[in-house]
């Protein structure tokens, strides 16, 4: 058997030390390398008001916030978001529909729309505005804030309208210029955690 020279056998070294920590180093620049890409998919999981940050105090007598919202939202590929949760706010809403777009790394944020009633009566939709950072593979973790359009007029049952003709308040219009707008109303900002929806 011929010897090893001592390069010969320092490189062996290094190859049997690789082949030892590989799959470590493999788990952890996984861990690291997450991006704004892996918030693609469907994400279940629950919000809740931020401290100070909602009309009033969730849970108080006449406070329309929730203590908690139970929510499942998708992320496509191609820039879509739709989403659904348990914050009715004392009524009844549709899926949400909306666009998103990357913030960052491994950031993205997202504006989506739906249509609230209390039945009978339809009320208006809400706009939200979402933020979030992928910290891991399967978990998610962000912000979100809830904006109240209540353009229906309840005596005559119809949209009031501006002057192009499109329901006012417009819940496409920035959200910043909502608490400033007649028939617009900040409810407030939400934290969350979500989690990856897999086959299993």
């Amino acid at each position: 058997m011929p010897l090893m020279l001592p390069k010969q056998l320092a490189a062996a070294f290094v190859v049997s030390t690789a082949l030892v920590t590989l799959p470590g180093t493999i788990a952890a620049s996984g861990e690291q390398s997450v991006t704004y890409h892996d918030a693609v998919g469907s994400w279940f999981g629950r919000a809740v008001p931020a401290p100070g940050e909602t009309i009033c105090p969730p849970g108080s007598a006449g406070c329309p916030v929730p203590l908690e919202i139970i929510m499942q939202f998708t992320i496509s590929q191609d820039g879509t978001m739709n989403a659904i949760d348990s914050n009715i706010f004392a009524a009844l809403h549709t899926p949400a529909h909306g666009q998103w777009e990357p913030a960052g790394q491994r950031s993205i944020r997202a504006a989506f729309t739906l249509m609230q009633s209390a039945p009978p009566q339809f009320i208006g939709s809400f706009k939200n505005l979402f933020s979030a950072t992928v910290v891991s593979p399967d978990e998610m973790r962000g912000k979100l804030s809830a904006n109240l359009y209540a353009y229906m007029n309840p005596g005559t049952g119809l949209a009031n309208l501006d002057a192009d003709g499109f329901p006012s308040p417009n819940p496409l219009a920035p959200a910043s210029q909502c608490g400033a707008t007649v028939g617009c109303t900040p409810l407030g900002a939400f934290t969350f955690v979500v989690r990856r929806v897999r086959i299993q």
